[in-house]
């Protein structure tokens, strides 16, 4: 049984501590999670298992759910069964060997329409044949798949709102808070977490504070989740990132972080990073500001966290693992085993799932 409880995630009524991270490729053309041209899946699984995490954000596009497509760029030999296998054949293979290795699943509608784009803003899109009742009727699809399977503890009901995407203005067309809750509502079946992003990118909530989800429902409140995206000067450089001084760089994203999201978890909403993370190479800005992010999530205890990402391939931040997909970058793994140290782990055992707590 998946809730919260005073801002904390609950697993069967103990605290569920995450270290999670986005692997991408359901999204794309080729439908499939990325690196499998060259390597075995299980290698990128064990990778990910074997370095501590235990949950992973599948991006996804509402076009695969839709159009079910054979999976494309797979090596055949290094992947047996694999070829000639459908998207959603696919994401049932991923998620049955995650589970096997006791990685819980958040599944991320990350994009309308497959490929390298960049996602619209609204959690529809007319003009692509995605209105509202069509992206709500492709979930329930996926939520039926997956109801009943143990390690799919959550969906993120939209990727990085922006732009038009609004908070509170009691707009039907762009009120991203709204929308959630109808969404929410829709997809009532589903016995996990509810992932809602902020607008702009997925980082800002201040309008939270005073419209916060509210599906009308306590058993479905219960089960919302907060998850903001952040990054530093790889992704999208601003001035707070210049400021020379250590202190005063602290004070000053201290104060701005936590006015976009950091007083959700004061107010003691639940908060579960979605995305972080930047190259982060040793002596640049965006070291400096990833170990700031560090200190800073582990300071105000939202430390359960998705890092951006296991793909060498994504452009600003690159990855867990280098160009090979199998030579680990190591001050980023540093990173992200100081925030989060201590996982809570997860086993099946004789048909049953063994948790051992984290902190």
């Amino acid at each position: 049984k998946w809730t919260t409880d005073d801002g904390r995630i609950m697993v069967n009524g103990q605290p569920l501590v995450l270290k999670g991270v986005n692997y991408f490729g359901f999204e794309t053309e080729t439908y499939a999670p990325h690196g499998i041209w060259d390597h075995n899946l299980n290698d990128m699984l064990d990778f990910i298992k074997d370095n501590n995490f235990n949950a992973i954000r599948v991006p996804f596009s509402m076009e695969m759910v839709r159009d079910n497509p054979v999976i494309m760029n797979v090596h055949c030999h290094n992947n047996p069964n694999l070829c000639g296998t459908s998207a959603l054949r696919m994401l049932d293979i991923f998620i049955d060997r995650a589970a096997e290795r006791g990685l819980l699943i958040v599944l991320d509608n990350h994009r309308t329409q497959s490929g390298g784009y960049i996602s619209p803003p609204l959690w529809y899109n007319n003009s692509a044949g995605y209105p509202e009742d069509e992206v709500i009727r492709l979930w329930k699809h996926l939520v039926m798949r997956y109801k009943n399977q143990w390690n799919v503890f959550a969906i993120d009901l939209k990727n990085e709102p922006h732009d038009a995407a609004t908070w509170g203005r009691s707009n039907r067309n762009t009120d991203w808070n709204q929308a959630a809750e109808r969404m929410i509502n829709a997809l009532h079946e589903f016995p996990g977490l509810f992932f809602v992003g902020g607008i702009e990118w997925g980082g800002r909530f201040e309008n939270a504070a005073q419209y916060p989800i509210e599906t009308g429902h306590a058993h479905l409140n219960e089960r919302v989740v907060y998850s903001p995206h952040c990054y530093g000067p790889d992704v999208y450089d601003r001035p707070e990132f210049h400021v020379e001084n250590t202190h005063e760089y602290a004070k000053n994203l201290d104060r701005i972080y936590t006015a976009k999201y950091g007083f959700l978890a004061e107010k003691g909403y639940p908060v579960v990073i979605g995305e972080w993370g930047g190259k982060a190479k040793p002596g640049t800005r965006d070291a400096k500001w990833n170990n700031w992010f560090v200190d800073w999530i582990r300071d105000k205890c939202m430390t359960n966290n998705f890092y951006w990402a296991l793909n060498p391939n994504s452009g600003h931040t690159g990855g867990l693992l280098d160009d090979d997909w199998k030579t680990p970058i190591q001050h980023k793994l540093d990173l992200v085993n100081r925030a989060q140290p201590n996982p809570t782990k997860f086993k099946k055992h004789n048909k049953k799932i063994c948790i051992t707590k984290g902190t």
